[in-house]
C-alpha cells in the first residue's frame, strides 16, 4: 500500500526547525491535531524513547522512537493488533536559508488495509496539516526573532 505524504518548504534553515520537530512534547501547544505528548520516560528525543499521544477523533497510542538522525529525520512506530504504523518526520536543505519537509505515515501489518481504510482520510489530512502548522510557527518565530 502506498505511504501517505506530506510535504512543504520552510524559509528557515534546518537548524531553526528541527528543535521545534523534535520537541514533541510541546507539540500539543502548535498542532492543532495533536491534544496531548506524554513522555513515557526521560526526554529528549531518542532512540527507544516512547511517547503516549491523543489526537482528536483516534484512539491513544504509544509512539516509540526507531530511528534518528539530529537535524535531519526521526521516525517512530506505534503497534496494535495486526497494524504497525511509522511515522517519518524528515528535514533537509533546500538552500542555506530554507529548509525541505517531508512527513509520512506508512500502515503495515496483516490488518493494515482495514486500519488504512478506517483513519486513512483523517490521516493525510492530519499530516497536511503538521507540515503547514510546522511552517507557520517556525516561519512566525523566524519573523519576531528578526525585528
Amino acid at each position: 500500500m502506498p505511504l501517505l505524504e506530506a510535504t512543504t518548504i520552510i524559509d528557515a534553515p534546518v537548524e531553526r526547525v528541527w528543535p521545534v520537530l523534535a520537541d514533541v512534547s510541546r507539540w500539543p501547544l502548535w498542532l492543532p491535531t495533536v491534544t496531548s505528548v506524554e513522555p513515557l520516560g526521560p526526554p529528549p528525543l531518542s532512540i527507544g524513547a516512547s511517547y503516549r499521544v491523543v489526537q482528536p477523533k483516534l484512539p491513544a497510542a504509544v509512539w516509540s522512537v526507531v530511528e534518528l538522525s539530529p537535524n535531519s529525520r526521526f521516525s517512530w512506530e506505534s503497534r496494535s493488533p495486526g497494524v504497525r504504523v511509522l511515522g517519518t518526520h524528515e528535514l533537509h536543505p533546500v538552500t542555506a536559508a530554507s529548509t525541505g519537509v517531508s512527513l509520512r505515515i506508512d500502515f503495515s501489518g496483516p490488518l493494515s488495509g482495514l486500519a488504512r481504510l478506517v483513519a486513512g482520510r483523517l490521516t493525510r489530512e492530519y499530516i497536511e496539516r503538521e507540515a503547514a502548522a510546522l511552517k507557520e510557527r517556525v516561519e512566525r518565530g523566524s519573523q519576531a526573532n528578526s525585528r
